[in-house]
């Protein structure tokens, strides 16, 4: 039998199949094989048969044949014949072995082809796998780089916002300590504050005393103080005179003053300040006040009786 396998002498191309092509033609050449043994197997059946059936017939007619073929002759052609046939059943006898010898070399050289390519699918799948390995490793090893990368980044960035966070606590904690002292300072300033507020309301304090003065009159409105209306315009709520203090031995002159336009003045002592304000110009007289500074004596009198007296309605509220 004459034919080339073509799995035993693979090409270029064949070289590069994957494995389960190999498995493909593994079960092709197993088949084929099969196809031959039964093959094989039929035409042995088939000769016994025969040979079955030819016997049969030759014992059946033995005697027909003894009449009809009486001669010696005959009977030495028909065993020449018959040895002729029996020599091309053994011929064909060997030609079958041959074909079976051929058979079993056919399957020996499938089955070290189909060998020989399960090993190379297997070689390739290992080469295949390493590659993609490989590529893998190659195309992991920026991701893994960078992966490192930004922990790192993540690392310095916690270490930074913990030094913040405890750069933050000092300040906090520095600005509570001047904030606190900054509120001490504030208080006893003040405390000073509402010193100097109630000496400053102590000068401030001041009476009031009321007048009423026609054109040409003079009234002595405190000690050592003396007002006089010289002249006075209705219309246009104004007026002129002239202040005197006695002590300072001076005039303080009023000229074209309008309403509610407060005059101050001091002595020469340093007391003060004095304020006279005017409220009302009329057709019979100027109405206004003066303010005259309270004497801290006077002033001190004043405002304990004006605590006792709020200690006093306190006390009558909590009963």
């Amino acid at each position: 039998m004459g034919f080339t396998n073509p799995m035993l002498h693979p090409t270029e191309t064949e070289k590069e199949w994957p494995r389960d092509r190999a498995v493909v033609y593994e079960s092709d050449h197993r088949g084929h094989s099969k196809a031959l043994w039964g093959l094989v197997v039929l035409l042995a059946v088939a000769l016994g048969a025969l040979a079955y059936h030819g016997y049969q017939v030759v014992k059946d007619q033995n005697s027909q044949i003894t009449q009809i073929f009486s001669s010696q002759g005959t009977l030495s052609k028909l065993g020449q014949r018959a040895d002729a046939a029996e020599g091309k059943l053994q011929e064909m006898a060997g030609n079958w072995q041959d074909v079976g010898q051929r058979v079993t070399k056919l399957e020996g050289r499938v089955a070290g082809s189909v060998k020989e390519t399960r090993q190379y699918a297997e070689t390739l799948t290992r080469q295949l796998h390493a590659q993609v390995t490989a590529e893998l490793d190659a195309r992991t090893s920026p991701l893994d780089a960078r992966l490192r990368q930004v922990e790192s980044q993540e690392a310095d960035q916690r270490a930074q916002l913990a030094q913040v966070q405890a750069s933050l606590k000092q300040e906090i904690a520095t600005a509570q300590q001047e904030t606190g002292r900054n509120i001490s300072g504030i208080r006893e300033q003040e405390e000073t504050n509402a010193r100097d507020v109630s000496a400053l309301s102590q000068k401030l304090e001041r009476d009031r005393i009321d007048f009423e003065l026609a054109k040409g009159q003079s009234k002595e409105l405190a000690p050592g103080i003396e007002l006089r209306i010289r002249g006075m315009n209705p219309a246009y709520q104004r007026y002129h005179g002239a202040i005197w203090l006695l002590q300072d031995r001076r005039t303080v002159w009023l000229k074209d003053q309008s309403v509610h336009e407060p005059v101050r003045f001091f002595h020469k002592d340093g007391t003060g300040p004095y304020e006279l304000v005017v409220t009302d110009v009329n057709k019979k007289a100027v109405v206004g006040y003066l303010l005259v500074p309270v004497k801290p004596d006077a002033a001190a009198s004043a405002s304990a009786g004006k605590a006792s007296q709020e200690s006093v309605a306190a006390s009558g509220a909590r009963q």
